[in-house]
Parts: structure tokens; sequence; C-alpha cells
């Protein structure tokens, strides 16, 4: 899961600012990665797994979903 950030790096660094904030109300810790040397910015986080594997596939589509919707109702009050 990841919040791309196409062009913005003053964005990143206002929702870096509340990353203790964010994290906490998330429940889990992100990927902070502001890439200098680029022109966008990432937050993200991951989670193990092969959606080719039947036994995997449903547990991955779970955390997906619970996972995108922590972002959708976390992140907007920081934008």
């Amino acid at each position: 899961m990841e919040l791309y950030i196409p062009d913005n790096k003053d964005l990143f660094h206002k929702l870096f600012s509340k990353k203790e904030d964010i994290e906490t109300k998330l429940g889990f810790t992100l990927d902070w990665q502001e890439l200098p040397e680029r022109k966008a910015s990432r937050i993200i986080v991951t989670h193990d797994g092969d959606f080719l594997d039947e036994s995997d596939s449903k547990d991955l589509i779970k955390w997906l979903v619970e996972t995108a919707d922590s972002f959708t109702r976390v992140f907007p009050k920081y934008l």
C-alpha cells in the first residue's frame, strides 16, 4: 500500500512532521521515502505474501482492503 506524492515535497514534509500521530492512528509503522533525487515522494507499508498462492491470496486481499480503509480514514485529516 502506498501514498504516492508526485511533485510536492512540501506536502511530504508536512505529513512527515505528523509521522508519530499518523502512525499511531493507523496502528502500524510506515516507510517514509522522501526520494530527494526525484520530484516524487512515497509513504509505504508492505506485507509479505504471494497473490498467486491460493493459501495467501485471501489474507493478502483482506490486508489490502483493511490497510486501504485505514489510509483513507487517517490521511485526509492531514492533507
